[in-house]
């Protein structure tokens, strides 16, 4: 086999391309062109890193602003929010220093006159049953809005029974009461609804704690006796 012929022969089908620009070039031209080919490789892979890098640092500002905020908005809350104050039937004192009873009206933080009307136990019913030895304690409240805006109200989220043992209490779901109050409450109107627990019969004394902002510490605390 000829020379020429024995060289095409040892360069690979796919080379051969790059093996025939290269014939005839000069030397230097050849060393040119293998320098440039690693420094091709080279800022082909730094490239994406040094973008990523760009990205992260573009982003931080971002991250640190939204921290800010959820903190600012934490920081809003204050026990005084919950905290009641009687304006009839009771003293002036704030609810941190003693509790309240059953038919006084307590103004809760900046927004709500809140008032137990009764409190009164109630037996089992044809598609209410409960549990044997529990019966079903019924608070008639009234919530007045005295904000500027509208409010909205949630007997479950806001309101918790606890007894003279510190158990507590869910809201219970029953037939027998016209509504419970929840709901948006506009500004300056009233809402009016009852709250049933199940309890045990033999328990007669029990705290209602109302919380106006849930996110905030402190609540304002009724004394129940039945």
């Amino acid at each position: 086999m000829p020379p020429e012929k024995q060289r095409t022969a040892l360069v690979p089908a796919r080379d051969r391309g790059g093996a025939a620009a290269l014939e005839g070039a000069s030397l230097p031209a050849i060393i040119d062109t293998a320098q440039s080919k690693p420094a091709l490789r080279e800022r082909t892979t730094i490239t994406p890193m040094r973008t990523t890098h760009q990205t992260l640092r573009r982003f931080i500002p971002i991250f640190a602003l939204l921290l800010a905020i959820g903190g600012a908005i934490i920081a809003c809350g204050s026990s005084s929010d919950n905290s009641g104050t009687a304006t009839t039937g009771g003293t002036s004192a704030s609810s941190t220093a003693k509790h309240f009873k059953v038919g006084d009206q307590v103004k809760v933080g900046d927004s709500w006159i809140v008032t137990v009307n009764s409190a009164k136990l109630h037996g089992p019913t044809t598609y209410d049953q409960p549990k044997a030895g529990d019966t079903y304690l019924v608070l008639d409240i009234t919530f007045k809005n005295v904000s500027s805006k509208e409010q909205d109200l949630s007997s479950i989220l806001q309101l918790s029974l606890k007894d003279s043992t510190g158990q507590t209490y869910n809201e219970t779901v029953t037939t027998f009461v016209s509504g419970s109050p929840d709901g948006k409450v506009a500004s300056g109107d009233l809402l009016r609804g009852q709250v049933v627990y199940e309890v045990p019969k033999a328990q007669k004394a029990f705290t209602l704690a109302f919380e106006a902002d849930i996110t905030s510490g402190g609540q304002t605390i009724w004394d129940i006796n039945v």
